[in-house]
């Protein structure tokens, strides 16, 4: 292979340096090119998790409020319980807390 190459080489003996400079500028051009494509593409890339992620967030952000008003419900059904169960059991307690009314009417 290699006496391929070195014949290819000697039966065209040297590149211009007008064409090796065209040749180069048309390489940098490409390159150039494909760094774009994939500056771009990366970008693509970030946003779309940005956005992903920002729809994540948005969700659990609901979801946390969803949760706070529960808990909330919650803790005022367990004061609401805690209030009837201490009502009822001062009334269980003292069954003649209002004996003397009662008497008072009796006498009458």
């Amino acid at each position: 292979m290699s006496l391929a190459m070195k014949e290819v080489y000697h039966e065209k003996k040297s590149v211009s340096k007008k064409d090796f400079e065209k040749g180069y500028m048309d390489l940098m051009n490409h390159i150039r090119i494909i760094d774009q494509k994939l500056s771009t593409k990366a970008d693509e890339v970030v946003l779309t998790m940005t956005l992903a992620h920002r729809q994540e967030i948005e969700e659990l952000q609901t979801e946390v409020m969803n949760l706070h008003a529960e808990v909330k419900r919650l803790k005022q059904e367990i004061r609401t319980q805690e209030t009837k169960r201490v009502v009822s059991s001062m009334k269980s307690v003292h069954p003649f807390r209002n004996w003397f009314k009662k008497m008072q009417f009796a006498r009458k």
